[in-house]
C-alpha cells in the first residue's frame, strides 16, 4: 500500500464514523426505557423473592425489546461502553446503581410500596434517563474527533 492508499483508506475511516455519528441519535423514548428498565431492577430489589423474579424479568425483557428494536430500526445495537469518555458515564451509572440497590434492599420487608425503594428507583429512573443521553452525546463527539 502507497502513501496515497493510505491517506484514503483514511479519509475513508474518518467518513465512515462521520455517518455513524450521524446516525447514533435515538429518540428520547429509547433513553426513558433504558431508565425505566434500571427503575424497575431496583424497585423489584426491595420486594419479596416472587416480586423480585418478576421485576427482574420485566427489566431484561426490556432490555431485550431495546436491542432488537435498535437492530431493527438502525441495524445496530451500541453497548454502553463504546468509547473512551462514554464508559466513563457507563461506569458511574454502574456506581449510582449499586448505591441505589443498596437502599433498596435495605427496605426488603417494609410495606411495598417502600418510600426508600420508590426514591431509589425514581432517582435510577431519572439519573439513567440522562446518563443515557448525556453517553449519547460523548459518543457521538467520540466518533466525529475519531476515538470511538
Amino acid at each position: 500500500m502507497d502513501r496515497n492508499e493510505a491517506l484514503a483508506s483514511l479519509d475513508a475511516v474518518r467518513h465512515t464514523r462521520g455517518k455513524l455519528a450521524q446516525r447514533t441519535v435515538w429518540p428520547f423514548w429509547r433513553h426513558a426505557a433504558f431508565g425505566l428498565l434500571e427503575a424497575i431492577f431496583i424497585f423489584g430489589l426491595s420486594l419479596p423473592i416472587t416480586g423480585m423474579i418478576a421485576a427482574a424479568l420485566v427489566a431484561v425483557a426490556i432490555m431485550a425489546w431495546i436491542v432488537h428494536d435498535d437492530k431493527k430500526r438502525y441495524g445496530m445495537f451500541v453497548s454502553g461502553w463504546q468509547g473512551k469518555k462514554p464508559r466513563l458515564v457507563t461506569m458511574a451509572l454502574v456506581v449510582f446503581a449499586i448505591g441505589m440497590a443498596i437502599i433498596s434492599w435495605g427496605a426488603r420487608g417494609q410495606a411495598v410500596p417502600s418510600v426508600a425503594a420508590t426514591g431509589a428507583a425514581l432517582a435510577m429512573f431519572v439519573v439513567c434517563t440522562a446518563g443515557s443521553l448525556w453517553w449519547q452525546k460523548l459518543y457521538r463527539q467520540e466518533l466525529q474527533e475519531g476515538g470511538a
